[in-house]
């Protein structure tokens, strides 16, 4: 199973932001039962349904921007929430490596990321 896992600068969810988003990872994107999960302080609850979730965030060194057509909230946890997906992912590269990724690494230094 593929899986795929960006930092957020911003998420939202129906035009609102999502807070303290930390990590979005997606398991099966492009797969037949795709589904992920979000770690934040700010967990959504169980049973929301809405879209489309935005993200832009870094992954492998490139910016992207991330769209998810609608996702249901499966289970809340005390870190995030874990969500199924209804539509195609889309993503869209906004800045290819050698952009600005200083900002992050501080919000990762206590996990050991390197860039």
């Amino acid at each position: 199973m593929a899986t795929e896992a960006y930092i957020p600068d911003e998420i939202t969810l129906a035009g609102e932001k999502i807070a303290e988003p930390i990590v979005l990872t997606f398991y099966d994107p492009d797969g037949d039962a795709p589904h992920g999960s979000l770690t934040t302080t700010a967990p959504l609850p169980t049973g929301a349904r809405a879209g489309p979730l935005i993200c832009i965030g870094r992954r492998d060194k490139k910016k992207w921007e991330v769209r998810v057509p609608e996702i249901e909230v499966v289970n809340r946890t005390a870190v995030g929430f874990e969500y199924l997906i209804f539509g195609a992912i889309q993503r869209t590269v906004l800045e290819e490596e050698g952009g600005d990724t200083a900002k992050i690494g501080p919000r990762l230094e206590n996990l050991g990321a390197t860039f």
